[in-house]
């Protein structure tokens, strides 16, 4: 019986949790800033799932649970080391062979390179909630829960973020450097 408690479990977990590796990596990448790092902190909330998966409650959102558990994991991770500056040229939804000078939707305007860049140039925590709202497609109050900070910090750094991403794309397309946006 204890076995088939088990075997039940697993099965829960495979059923509801795996689904969100690909959305979790996307995120931790843009996160980490490179690869390597992101694997490891997407493996290390999926071990931390599965040993407190008793506490999942079937039927919630499996994928808020499980981006709360990451995000709590980027926080402590980001204490005790600094993100690294690199630009980031991995994106698992995308395919390989587009170059970054390929538009990166069908009619827009800009690069795949340049999209990257520019959120890779904004402060952390209004990447993490641009990603989740925009992205992931969380409302404000799971993020909010996500996060543990108040749901109008969310939608400020939500605004902040597009904000800036828009002003990045913008000075890109007219040819200011990032040296220059910086500053400006």
């Amino acid at each position: 019986m204890f076995k088939s408690l088990i075997a039940d479990r697993k099965a829960e977990f495979e059923n509801v949790a795996m689904p969100c590796m690909g959305v979790l990596m996307r995120v931790a990448v843009r996160i980490c800033g490179e690869r390597a790092s992101a694997e490891d902190l997407v493996q290390e909330t999926f071990l931390r799932a599965w040993r407190s998966f008793e506490q999942f409650e079937t039927g919630t959102n499996c994928r808020a649970w499980l981006f709360k558990i990451m995000l709590n994991l980027a926080g402590k991770k980001h204490l005790q080391m600094r993100r690294k500056p690199e630009p980031v040229q991995f994106s698992p939804e995308l395919p390989e062979p587009l170059n970054d000078n390929t538009p990166w939707l069908e009619g827009s305007r800009f690069t795949r390179e340049e999209i990257f860049s520019a959120l890779d140039a904004m402060h952390q925590d209004h990447r993490c909630v641009l990603m989740l709202a925009v992205v992931e497609g969380f409302t404000c109050k799971e993020i909010s829960a996500m996060l543990a900070i108040p749901i109008g910090t969310v939608m400020s750094r939500l605004s902040r973020a597009r904000a800036a991403l828009r002003n990045s794309l913008i000075n890109a397309e007219r040819g200011v450097s990032p040296v220059l946006q910086q500053i400006c």
